[in-house]
């Protein structure tokens, strides 16, 4: 009795087709290999330029400086911290990252040619104190009245740290508030004598939104100080200041039960040439 296949019978299989699978599994295999030279090449293998040498890294006031000896053929270089945070890349060979926080940080540095980066530097360790991080070059602008870090102290004494609640028309009803982004940062500053807050603000616009906020207060009165214009709040005691030479800061000084003419005498008296 003879067995029969419904539709149409099998293809027989040939050798034509066995050099067919072999020939594709040949090509597979050539294809996975091509990938792993490229990713191997691609980020710092025998194929790219020597890694740099010499990397020195020292932690002060204003942030970690790196500096290494640079490397023949290459185009420029990426400084990496803590193996993951690329915090420089361009043709220098000397940087300083300002945003390192609080702690201790590894860095290493590679070379870049032709959009191939090299093996990584030996690597270099430092050890970052207390500091206003990426906001170091903010803090900067005021050497004789901010302190260059969080635990040191500025004019008369006055000790910082940043404030985190928004201006007034920042805020509003809404759980995010008003929807306006005026400020870029704000540090709020004790002392013995005085207080002060400084605050960086997104544009001009910002600047005048916030300082037409002070001119409504109750009973303010328009004032005039060494540096500039302002608003006095008699009511709390606060002189809300901006210097003629920036449109993008603003400064608020305040002295339990001061009068006007002494926290003229107080803003007079900031050292912010």
């Amino acid at each position: 009795m003879t067995a029969h296949f419904a539709g149409n019978s099998p293809t027989p299989r040939t050798g034509t087709n066995r050099r067919t699978l072999a020939i594709i599994a040949v090509a597979a295999v050539a294809v996975l290999l091509a990938c792993l030279f490229g990713v191997r090449f691609g980020v710092g293998g025998g194929g790219s330029v020597d890694a740099p040498t010499g990397l020195t890294t020292s932690a002060s006031d204003d942030g970690v400086a790196a500096a290494w000896t640079g490397v023949g053929g290459a185009d420029g270089y990426q400084l990496v911290r803590d193996d993951s945070v690329v915090v420089y890349q361009g043709a220098a060979t000397t940087y300083t990252d300002t945003e390192a926080t609080p702690g201790k940080h590894r860095y290493a540095v590679r070379a870049v040619a032709d959009d191939v980066l090299s093996a990584p530097s030996p690597t270099n360790e430092a050890t970052v104190g207390s500091s206003w991080g990426r906001y170091t070059p903010f803090v900067a602008q005021f050497p004789d009245l901010l302190p260059r870090t969080l635990a040191t102290t500025g004019w008369r004494d006055i000790e910082c740290a940043w404030v985190l609640n928004g201006f007034e028309e920042e805020t509003g009803e809404a759980a995010d508030g008003s929807g306006k982004i005026l400020g870029k940062a704000r540090i709020g500053c004790n002392g013995p004598e005085v207080a002060v807050a400084v605050g960086w603000l997104q544009s001009k616009a910002a600047t005048d939104a916030v300082f037409a906020s002070a001119s409504r207060k109750p009973g303010a009165e328009a004032i005039k100080w060494r540096y500039g214009t302002g608003y006095y709040d008699g009511a709390n005691h606060v002189m809300h200041l901006r210097p003629d030479t920036r449109d993008d800061i603003w400064m608020v000084i305040n002295a339990n039960d001061a009068s006007k003419d002494e926290l003229l005498t107080f803003a007079n008296d900031m050292p912010l040439e």
